[in-house]
């Protein structure tokens, strides 16, 4: 096996301990070349002190302002000088071994334009974070495998719609369309990078032999939930705008507002305001910036080389509405806990 470079990217802020914690697991790894570039938001927990002293080998960006993820990824993918780019929670540790599978698996096949690692639950590690994860007719993805036991279907390598942004290597030439987007700052960058990906002509793929930890909700349940919400419609919103194809944007964006409406109604109705002014801000939010938009989507779909047919058939699943009611029911307690905060 070749041992092309990697520059591993962690993005911290105010997670001293955690990023320590990542970047003293990824000291243990067998694969024998690696940069490992660390990006500062700005933290006030003297992460980047503890980071110099502590690794002094890691390349250290200190930005003056939080970015966000998709800002200090950026940072971090332009000072990369490896062949493949791994974007890396700091909120993760890494078994030894990790690489070489994402590796392999990118060198053997020149289709392949992101991968993502088998990713266990940090604290409870016989649960899977994340294995694939499927469009559906809504806009919403399917998350197959959360929070399940590892089992033998999960054990082969799949083709996925979106990786997880935990940890996905990430092929050089993907960038070529476009960096992470800024106006994201957090939330469905990974699954806007991916279908631009399969819109040039790439797959995205699982591989179970990659293994890590996560420390799932370590980010998100410091912020408000109305915050995640605002982000999380946004960004999808704007990602459905700009890598759909033209027929599939006039499906499916009727639908995803309906049913984003909806369900801001169903929080107004159900007493929880700042849930459904959220998701009202984010529909307003791209429809104030669709000139933005729109011109982001028509570099996507200069660079289109497959069609949206063609990628759904392979990465399309339709689940049952329980699916849905269980998804509505884990932000009502996600709601409850900002309200007990």
């Amino acid at each position: 096996m070749t041992h092309p470079k990697v520059s591993i990217i962690i993005v911290n802020f105010n997670q001293k301990e955690l990023t320590l914690g990542c970047l003293a697991s990824l000291k243990k790894i067998s694969y024998p070349k690696t940069e490992t570039v660390v990006v500062d938001n700005g933290s006030q927990d003297e992460s980047a002190k503890a980071i110099k002293s502590k690794f002094p080998d890691v390349q250290l960006f200190q930005a003056k302002d939080n970015l966000g993820f998709t800002g200090g990824n950026n940072i971090g993918i332009k000072k990369a000088s490896g062949d493949y780019i791994l974007l890396l929670n700091n909120d993760t540790k890494v078994t030894q071994g990790f690489l070489e599978p994402l590796v392999e698996d990118l060198e053997k096949d020149p289709e392949l334009g992101i991968v993502q690692s088998k990713i266990f639950v940090m604290d409870k590690p016989t649960l899977l974070d994340s294995v694939v994860s499927y469009q559906t007719l809504t806009g919403f993805l399917f998350h197959k495998g959360y929070l399940d036991h590892d089992k033998e279907e999960y054990k082969k390598f799949m083709y996925t719609f979106s990786a997880k942004g935990a940890c996905m290597l990430v092929r050089k030439e993907v960038f070529i369309a476009g960096l992470l987007d800024i106006n994201y700052f957090a939330y469905f960058e990974e699954t806007d990078l991916c279908w631009r990906a399969w819109v040039m002509g790439y797959t995205v793929g699982f591989e179970p032999r990659s293994i890590i930890y996560h420390k799932m909700g370590a980010t998100s349940l410091k912020m408000k939930s109305s915050f995640v919400h605002f982000h999380s419609f946004k960004n999808r919103i704007r990602t459905i705008i700009k890598n759909s194809s033209t027929f599939t944007l006039f499906w499916m964006l009727p639908i995803h507002l309906i049913v984003s409406v909806g369900l801001s109604l169903y929080f107004l109705l159900s007493g929880q305001r700042s849930a459904s002014l959220s998701i009202l801000k984010a529909v307003w939010w791209n429809i104030w910036r669709l000139g933005g938009t729109l011109k982001l989507r028509s570099r996507v779909q200069a660079a289109r080389r497959i069609s949206d047919r063609e990628i759904f058939s392979r990465v399309m699943r339709n689940p049952s509405l329980n699916f849905y009611t269980h998804h509505l029911s884990l932000v009502k307690e996600n709601l409850s806990r900002d309200r007990k905060a």
